[in-house]
């Protein structure tokens, strides 16, 4: 029998991280946090990136901003927005035209939340200075306007290059509706705002994007259900909302203190593909367990009917795991990429790591997730301090707001190049990540995945076990063994194995009974010994 060393690894995936540089983006050493990112890419240069975030790095919030000129791996330029109106900037949204103009938009209030409006700034040079803030709404009496995000139509449609924001208005600070606004003038001026919803109440979370005939499309969460409205006159009028899907619940927490929502992650394939033209929408809902999986939906006819959902994380179901906080982009080539929260590399469902999916036939089938980080963290840390007073002289941690946002980003100019955005808390506070694929790219690493998986039999196993594995190219394999709670239980030397399929018997005698995990070759298994 030949020599072997087996990798019995409690993580899912074995080469973890591989296909991406982790690199962070806020430069501050304050300890402060980072959170609610957005990303976009220059249509006119792949390898500018801009991103914008909440940031509380003077101890209260504000919102940061950064660019890269070589595709994410280095940021510069990176501050802060100054928007004098009111003390606080809040909840980031970023857009780009078709002549690489970045968009950046932020709400600013004060500590009692009235008076409060959204402001716009405007970069003409890849991110790296900004103009005076434009007045996007401002100072309207009696309500609250929440978590706006921003879209522009960079079609050939006769709405070309407007600017358009949604949000939701909290009416009397309780009772919220979907509104929306536009600007034809690269944010100048805009549009007295409209209700879009049909109804008021227990609506939040609306997003907008731009169809490949310059439609104007705003999805958001209702009570039950995922709400959905178009406009075919560049966001003059609307029409009569829909149902994209329906959900468990608009929110709830995980971990115990993460709120998430199960808004709509939407864009559409404004190429000229043969998808031109789909809709598509990631989201959060219960799986089969209870737990929150990531689901997909897509629409052919311009929002009229959509697709049964589809599970797109790719771990066991019903495994008692979280998924949460998508994100969605459609690349230049048609390919979709979203991002997500997952735990599943943790049994104990704390500690999370960030995941891509990607699909390159209209959402019809999906790659294997790849994993971007490589570290799991746990998102946990830090307090939630949502209002309280704007004081030069309290101390600094008690004026951030804690938990992690409601949101990631994620954008990318083909399949083999997404840069997604997040919150990480590696370091032991909140702090703004990007993920940028390494010189391997991500055609090998999903060709590691693809290949024949390690085979081990039978299983359970008692005294000795037969594995099955492929080889992709002649080399040296070491493979070792670790139990269930990750320690090293046993190290073989291997001698050269030659590319193709290898059978090998691995004596099991020695391992007490237990659950035991195997990677090796780039892959992986688990089985359990029986006694």
């Amino acid at each position: 029998m030949k020599k072997v060393c087996v990798l019995f690894c409690i993580v899912i995936q074995t080469v973890i991280g591989q296909g991406f540089l982790n690199i962070r983006v806020n430069t501050d050493n304050t300890t402060q946090i980072q959170n609610e990112q957005q990303i976009v890419i220059n249509p006119t240069d792949t390898l500018n990136f801009v991103a914008d975030w909440r940031d509380f790095r003077v101890g209260y919030r504000q919102v940061g901003h950064a660019a890269s000129t070589d595709g994410g791996r280095t940021w510069i330029a990176e501050t802060l927005f100054v928007e004098p109106t009111y003390n606080w900037d809040s909840d980031p949204g970023m857009t780009v035209d078709a002549q690489g103009n970045f968009y950046a938009i932020v709400l600013s209030f004060n500590s009692t939340s009235q008076p409060n409006g959204f402001f716009l700034f405007q970069s003409t040079d890849k991110g790296i200075t900004w103009s005076a803030p434009r007045t996007v709404v401002n100072g309207v009496q009696n309500v609250f306007e929440d978590k706006e995000l921003i879209a522009c139509d960079r079609t050939n449609s006769p709405y070309h290059n407007n600017l358009y924001v949604a949000w939701a208005r909290f009416l009397n600070y309780t009772t919220p509706a979907i509104y929306f606004t536009r600007s034809t003038n690269q944010g100048f001026n805009w549009s007295t705002p409209i209700q879009i919803s049909d109804t008021q109440g227990s609506l939040q979370w609306p997003v907008p994007a731009v169809g490949a005939n310059g439609e104007v499309y705003v999805a958001w969460c209702g009570s039950s259900s995922i709400r959905f409205d178009r406009s075919t006159n560049g966001g003059i009028t609307f029409g009569t909302d829909r149902t994209v899907q329906s959900y468990a619940s608009m929110n709830r927490y995980v971990k115990g203190t993460i709120l998430t929502f199960s808004y709509p992650a939407m864009d559409v394939d404004i190429t000229n593909g043969p998808y031109r033209g789909n809709i598509y929408i990631a989201y959060m809902d219960n799986g089969s367990d209870g737990y929150p999986d990531i689901f997909f939906t897509r629409s052919t006819d311009g929002g009229n009917t959509w697709s049964p959902k589809l599970r797109i994380n790719d771990d066991p179901i019903g495994n008692h795991i979280d998924q949460f906080h998508p994100w969605l982009t459609v690349d230049r080539t048609g390919c979709i990429s979203v991002i997500f929260y997952d735990s599943r590399n943790d049994p104990n469902n704390i500690l999370c790591d960030v995941y891509l999916a990607q699909s390159t036939d209209g959402g019809i089938n999906w790659l294997p997730n790849v994993r971007v980080t490589n570290v799991s963290f746990d998102l946990r840390a830090g307090s939630d301090f949502e209002f309280v007073p704007y004081d030069p002289n309290r101390p600094l941690v008690d004026q951030r707001a804690g938990l992690i946002g409601e949101y990631n980003g994620i954008a990318a100019a083909s399949k083999g190049n997404p840069v997604p955005i997040w919150t990480d808390t590696r370091s032991g506070n909140q702090d703004t990540y990007v993920g940028v694929v390494q010189n391997v790219g991500l055609e090998e690493y999903y060709s590691m995945l693809l290949r024949k998986p390690m085979v081990i039999r039978p299983n359970p196993v008692k005294d000795y076990a037969v594995v099955e594995f492929e080889v992709e190219k002649t080399q040296d394999l070491t493979l070792t063994i670790y139990n269930s709670m990750g320690n090293l239980v046993k190290i073989i030397n291997t001698e050269l194995f030659n590319k193709g399929t290898h059978r090998l018997n691995i004596e099991t005698n020695f391992l007490p009974r237990g659950v035991y995990f195997l990677v090796g070759a780039g892959q992986r298994a688990k089985f359990v010994v029986l006694k």
